[in-house]
C-alpha cells in the first residue's frame, strides 16, 4: 500500500516534499522511521492524551494507533509512595481496536513507560475499552467511550480505575470542535466520588490535509467538592492534525498552567494503520 496526498492547495515547496513522500513510502518505511523518530528522541506522560471526535472504525475493521508522550519538564517529587514523577517519562502506546458495528469500537491499549532520567523502561498494565459513537451526522456527533484497566502504583494510587468519557462536537469540514466531559472513577479505593476531568478540542482546516488549533485538558477534582483554581490540573496543547492517506499523525506541545501541573510536555499520535495489512507479508 502507498500513501495517497491531496496537495491542491499546498505552496510549492511543501507539495514538492509531499509528493516525494506519497511516491517513496511504503507502510514498511513510513512505520520504521516514525519508530525510529519517538524511540531515539525523547519524545510522555502515562498512556493516552488525547480528545474523543467522530473517529470509529468501519465494521469488521481492525486498527492500531500508536500514542507517544513526553514530559519536558514536570514535576520532579513523588505525590505518594511508590510514585515515578512524571518528569522525564516517555509513554509509548500501542493502541489496538476492531469496528464491532457502525456505532460500536472495542479496544486494548498496551502501555510502556520509559524513565529518560534513569534509563528504565517498565510495561505497564493494559485497559480495555467500548465506545458507542453516532457520527451519521458529523454536525452533530456524540457518543460514550467506556474504559477499564490496571493501573501501576507508579503512575496512581488506584490500582483499577475506570472512565466514562461523553462524546459530543460538530464537524463542518473547516471546523471540529469536540468536547469530552470525562469521569474518572477508582474502583479499588475508598473515595467512590468521581473526578470530573473535561477537555476540549477546537481546529481549524488550513490546507486540504491539515488541521491546526488547540486542546485543553482539566482535571478539577471530585464531584463532591471541585480543588480550589489554583491546585486543579489545566494543561493547553497546540495541536496539529495530518492527513496522510489512510494514515493520520497527530502532534502537539503542551503548557500546564498551575502548580499540579507538568510545565511542558510533548504528544504524538499515528493513527490509521492497518494492523491486519501489517500481517501480511505482501504489503511489505
Amino acid at each position: 500500500m502507498r500513501m495517497w496526498i491531496d496537495t491542491k492547495a499546498c505552496p510549492k515547496i511543501i507539495k514538492s516534499i509531499l509528493l516525494w513522500m506519497q511516491e517513496s513510502f511504503s507502510i514498511k518505511t513510513f512505520l520504521i522511521l516514525l519508530i525510529v523518530g519517538l524511540t531515539s528522541f525523547p519524545v510522555a506522560a502515562y498512556d493516552e492524551i488525547q480528545v474523543y471526535d467522530m473517529s470509529i472504525n468501519q465494521p469488521e475493521q481492525f486498527a492500531l494507533e500508536m500514542h507517544s508522550n513526553y514530559v519536558i519538564n514536570g514535576r520532579k517529587q513523588a505525590d505518594y509512595n511508590g510514585e515515578l514523577p512524571p518528569d522525564g517519562q516517555l509513554a509509548f502506546t500501542g493502541e489496538f481496536s476492531y469496528g464491532w458495528s457502525k456505532h460500536i469500537e472495542l479496544g486494548l491499549y498496551v502501555p510502556m513507560t520509559i524513565n529518560t532520567n534513569t534509563a528504565t523502561t517498565t510495561m505497564d498494565y493494559a485497559k480495555a475499552r467500548v465506545k458507542w459513537l453516532n457520527a451519521d451526522d458529523p454536525k452533530l456527533f456524540y457518543g460514550l467511550n467506556t474504559e477499564i484497566g490496571l493501573v501501576p502504583k507508579r503512575h496512581s494510587e488506584q490500582l483499577v480505575g475506570m472512565e466514562l468519557r461523553p462524546i459530543i462536537g460538530r464537524y463542518t469540514g473547516d471546523w471540529l470542535i469536540a468536547f469530552n466531559p470525562t469521569l474518572e472513577l477508582d474502583l479499588s479505593g475508598s473515595n467512590q466520588m468521581p473526578v470530573f476531568a473535561p477537555a476540549l478540542k477546537v481546529t481549524h482546516q488550513v490546507l486540504d490535509n491539515i488541521h491546526v488549533g488547540f486542546e485543553h485538558y482539566a482535571d478539577v477534582g471530585s464531584l463532591d467538592h471541585f480543588s480550589s483554581g489554583s491546585q486543579q490540573n489545566h494543561t493547553t496543547y497546540l495541536v496539529s492534525d495530518v492527513s496522510l492517506g489512510d494514515y493520520r499523525l497527530h502532534v502537539g506541545i503542551g503548557h500546564g498552567w498551575t502548580s499540579p501541573s507538568d510545565e511542558w510536555m510533548l504528544k504524538f499520535i499515528l493513527g490509521g494503520i492497518p494492523f491486519t495489512e501489517l500481517l501480511n507479508p505482501h504489503h511489505w
